[in-house]
């Protein structure tokens, strides 16, 4: 088994807690009048490029996506876009929020703007179906609508190896500083306190700071990574109190943590694995 960085591991826990909702959804042929200049939103945008040449501006960076090209327009950063011929875009398009607490994903991490696809296919039927499950407004239409757009951000994920922390410099950035801290510190025990200091913020706010970051209190955001690593673990040969001490937690604490967060005890777990 290939270990996955520290910053992939941060990044699958704190996925567990995202909440993905469609706010509208469309498949449009621009005209010469598509464009805007220095605009700041609170959600998110998706575009499937089909066909059509265009400009798009994010951050202070100038892009010219290309067909058969996801382009991912991030929450809360300065935007602009404008046609630049007369072969504007044909796009499937999204507007969306990916929460994690009362944080957006894309301002924890940077992924890319133009994501370039292997299967631009797979996106275009996953559009489609958002549109349609968006446009009938019933109770299983909603969840139709973001089952698929949880899968289009799994493709956005395929596509981008290792989305980057967002700097440090930033509450946000902080936060996901730490949370990289906990991955590359599993087999030791933390204190609240010694991660209030890694970002210099009083315990307090801290935790009150990582609950709405990550949507769990420091010390249940720990214990799960530290349970989620020993999963991991049990897939090897390395005897259960060996893989208690590999992830910090005192041995005859260990198996009832681990049958509280499975269902199983580890020699449960590994049986069950190796059937």
């Amino acid at each position: 088994m290939t270990a996955a960085s520290p910053n992939i591991q941060s990044l699958a826990s704190v996925l567990r807690h995202l909440q993905a909702d469609v706010i509208m959804a469309d498949l449009q042929q621009v005209d010469d009048q598509w464009h805007r200049l220095d605009y700041v939103h609170s959600f998110n945008r998706l575009y499937l490029i089909l066909e059509g040449e265009g400009r798009i501006e994010v951050d202070g960076v100038v892009y010219y996506p290309q067909p058969g090209q996801l382009v991912l327009m991030p929450c809360h950063v300065r935007q602009s876009y404008a046609t630049i011929n007369d072969s504007p875009y044909y796009k499937y398009w999204c507007h969306f929020t990916a929460r994690i607490g009362n944080r957006d994903l894309f301002e924890l991490y940077r992924f890319p703007v133009c994501i370039g696809l292997q299967e631009p296919a797979e996106a275009q039927r996953l559009f489609q179906t958002l549109i349609e499950q968006h446009a009938r407004q019933t109770p299983d239409g909603v969840l139709g609508a973001r089952a698929a757009m949880l899968q289009l951000l799994a493709l956005v994920l395929r596509e981008t190896p290792e989305p980057e922390p967002q700097s440090a410099a930033s509450g946000s950035g902080k936060l996901t500083q730490v949370a990289l801290y906990i991955e590359a510190h599993l087999d030791q025990r933390m204190t609240v306190d010694e991660l209030a200091q890694l970002v210099h913020y009083h315990p307090n706010y801290f935790i009150r700071a990582f609950h709405a970051a990550f949507g769990s209190s420091p010390i249940q955001y720990i214990n799960r990574r530290k349970l989620d690593r020993a999963r991991q673990l049990l897939e090897g040969e390395l005897p259960v109190g060996g893989i208690a001490r590999a992830v910090g937690i005192d041995e005859h604490n260990f198996a009832s943590m681990f049958k509280s967060y499975t269902g199983f005890t580890p020699r449960e777990y590994r049986r069950l694995l190796r059937r």
